[in-house]
């Protein structure tokens, strides 16, 4: 593997309970070339004392640490891969503080972002992401793959189309080339979460490449974060309303980050044929004042490529808008 600047960047709050385990896996990658750039956004628990003594004992784990008050994931994650770029990365794998990574994950995924480079050239910007395995709290199997459980829209050479209604990347499963954080960055305040942006950003300016096989268990509990998980209004929890709330909400929020990624395209002088088109064409359909014509013109445009029943609630979503 030729010489590169591998970034893990971990973003943490409350995460006493399973960092250590995470901190270790991270430890016992095969690729060891790497520095894990952590933040902790002030969490009230062990978390940062469990940063502070990793960073002592492994130089390789670097720990930021200021006075700002609380982020929130995104801005913490912003905050990280700012920093990463920063100091020249040249790949970044952002990593949940829950979560247990296989031991050949970032070999596996640098290796996939760097044979999509010589292909399709470094300035390309470029996400790997790839499956997991799904389990709870305890470590104990719930399901062999997160994408098929959640019956994600992945394989598909329309990204964008599925993107646009929902997110199929998990951040803990991505890994980003330089190229796309120089577009994906600085994170916009308007969107949803750092995951769904840079998939965002990957599937209009670039390209997006998915390894089947899961490379880290993503543990299954309250405590999720990421858009690829955490939005399912036909779940057992909670009831239509708080649902019907929560779908309303991503609504609402996907909206303002298709806008806010038209922008930064508009801003870059960045055209990538079809994908850039569709993007643009949305946000005028989008914006339209007929709600009528907006749902007969997004079923004719293709998007958001997404499941009848999630399509369904869209649909209503786009005509109470």
């Amino acid at each position: 593997m030729s010489d590169c600047r591998v970034y893990i960047v971990l973003a943490t709050c409350q995460g006493e309970a399973f960092l250590p385990e995470l901190l270790a896996r991270i430890r016992a990658q095969s690729l060891s070339d790497w520095t894990l750039l952590a933040r902790d956004d002030r969490s009230s628990d062990a978390t940062l004392r469990i940063l502070r003594e990793a960073a002592a004992a492994d130089p390789r784990i670097v720990l930021i640490e200021d006075d700002r008050p609380r982020f929130g994931a995104a801005g913490n994650f912003g905050r990280l891969l700012d920093e990463a770029l920063r100091r020249g990365a040249d790949y970044v794998l952002p990593a949940d503080q829950d979560d247990v990574w296989h031991v050949d994950k970032v070999a596996r995924q640098v290796q996939a972002l760097q044979a999509a480079g010589a292909s399709s050239g470094q300035a390309t910007p470029q996400l790997v992401f790839c499956d997991a395995q799904v389990v709870d709290s305890e470590g104990r199997l719930l399901h062999a793959s997160f994408l098929r459980q959640n019956r994600l829209p992945y394989r598909t050479d329309r990204p964008l189309a599925t993107l646009l209604g929902r997110c199929f990347a998990l951040g803990c499963a991505c890994a980003a080339n330089r190229a796309l954080l120089e577009l994906a960055l600085p994170l916009p305040e308007s969107i949803t979460s750092h995951d769904w942006w840079l998939a965002l950003c990957a599937a209009a300016a670039g390209q997006i490449v998915c390894l089947d096989t899961p490379l880290l268990d993503y543990r299954r509990h309250d405590g999720n974060a990421s858009q690829a998980a955490i939005w399912n209004v036909f779940s057992s929890h909670g009831g239509w309303r708080q649902r019907w709330r929560l779908g309303r909400d991503h609504f609402a929020r996907s909206l303002n980050q298709a806008r806010a990624l038209s922008d930064r395209l508009d801003e870059r002088k960045i055209a990538s044929g079809e994908p850039t088109e569709m993007l643009a064409e949305f946000c005028r359909i989008i914006d339209g004042p007929n709600r009528w014509r907006r749902l007969w013109r997004l079923h004719r445009l293709g998007v958001p490529k997404i499941g009848w029943l999630r399509r369904l609630l869209y649909d209503l979503c786009v005509l109470m808008k």
